[in-house]
């Protein structure tokens, strides 16, 4: 991580929580994946992907190296101000914290382009004629892998990263009420997914999901807010 300036914390938090509000938009927009029956690429994806615009994906795209940049700005600005009010006490959840938002900071942009560009490729397979049982002959082997492997390298860094902002709140060294964990990226993440589901469920849409689709990068938004008002509050302290 790169150690960010008091007098630029706040700016760079606030940068990072709109470039991840803003990934939540764009996982909203990777979620659709078209629907019924048949699907190909181990089940993900229906045939019917045709339907789905392609602009979904390209500006998917786009915004996942816009929040790449602002992920990186806003964990180095959580890192500092931890690492500032910690001083020469050592921290694990810290060394946590850096050595899961260094992860994120590269997989963030990666799994999206693999997501993005896996996408657009079934969508032009599709569009060209090639049937489900060729595409998942053909398409999954050299596709498929690298998006689980991406998951992995991204599912790990969120809760590494996640579980040590819990603590570094639960610690007071992020200097903020509690309750912000719940919008924090573990629970946020869990709150949306249940919620989509049940929405959609009740209602008999499937909108609710892709509605609900960004609770993890919303939840990284909120964990650069709170850092934020923590350091307003600590500048107020000083004055």
């Amino acid at each position: 991580m790169k150690y960010i300036k008091p007098k630029r914390r706040i700016a760079c938090l606030l940068t990072g929580f709109a470039a991840m509000l803003l990934c939540g938009v764009s996982d909203c927009l990777l979620s659709f994946m078209g629907e019924g029956e048949p699907y190909a690429v181990g089940k993900m994806v229906s045939m019917n992907i045709s339907k789905v615009p392609l602009w979904y994906y390209q500006v998917s795209f786009v915004i996942g190296i816009i929040a790449a940049a602002g992920y990186f700005l806003g964990a180095s600005a959580v890192w500092s101000y931890a690492g500032d009010r910690l001083g020469d006490k050592p921290s694990k959840a810290l060394k946590a914290y850096s050595f899961g938002t260094a992860m994120m900071s590269v997989g963030i942009f990666g799994i999206h382009s693999i997501c993005c560009l896996a996408l657009m490729n079934v969508r032009a397979a599709v569009l060209s004629g090639v049937t489900a049982e060729n595409i998942e002959k053909y398409f999954v082997p050299s596709s498929l892998h690298p998006f689980i492997i991406g998951t992995v390298w991204q599912t790990a860094a969120d809760l590494v990263s996640g579980t040590a902002f819990i603590i570094l709140i639960c610690r007071g060294v992020i200097n903020v009420r509690r309750w912000w964990i719940a919008v924090g990226p573990l629970c946020l993440y869990v709150i949306c997914q249940v919620l989509g589901r049940v929405l959609s469920a009740v209602s008999g849409s499937s909108l609710f999901t892709h509605w609900l689709a960004g609770g993890e990068s919303w939840g990284i938004a909120f964990m650069f807010l709170a850092a934020a008002f923590a350091c307003k509050k600590d500048s107020r302290k000083e004055l």
